[in-house]
């Protein structure tokens, strides 16, 4: 009896596990580089419009950004930055080289840039996905802009909306 009743207990807990922020992804890549933009839903937006274009003039500052980076964006390296890196099959961790923000109608923006140059003519996959549960992100081919050969695919686990570019 205490054995189903753990049971039952943690398929509860997992039930409750859902995502708060959804994000729209899209890509710029090439074999050097990678640019990843996201666009937040209308909640996650106006809170963090709120926070972090200070001015409400819709651009954002070096100062506006540098706060974004400090109090968000860098925590988000403990989950790869929903971003998963693989070369010829082994995790690379991502090391973000660029960040820009923007305001798309009432829309937060994000987009950071990946250097690929030391992975250049390697077998290669990225992965988007949160294993948090907290963020879903969404990716369309129609979002992927490149010249690769490549080949999308959900990711079969239990992430919400987990996507998986495949290079050829």
């Amino acid at each position: 009896m205490l054995k189903i009743c753990a049971c039952l207990l943690f398929y509860a807990c997992s039930a409750l596990a859902h995502p708060h922020t959804f994000i729209t992804v899209s890509l710029d890549l090439n074999e050097t580089e990678l640019k990843v933009r996201w666009l937040f839903d209308e909640m996650t937006s106006q809170s963090l419009l709120e926070d972090f274009d200070t001015d409400r003039n819709g651009i954002f500052s070096p100062k506006e950004t540098e706060a974004f980076k400090k109090e968000v964006f860098n925590d988000l390296k403990q989950f790869s930055f929903f971003t998963h890196l693989k070369v010829a099959n082994k995790s690379v961790p991502l090391k973000p080289t660029q960040l820009f923000l923007w305001r798309e109608n009432n829309a937060f923006g994000v987009e950071f840039h990946v250097d690929l140059k030391p992975y250049v003519h390697q077998k290669k996959s990225i992965g988007f996905w949160d294993e948090s549960f907290l963020c879903a992100l969404s990716l369309e081919k129609e979002q992927i802009h490149t010249s690769l050969p490549y080949t999308l695919k959900e990711v079969d686990n239990a992430y919400y909306y987990g996507y998986l570019l495949e290079f050829l």
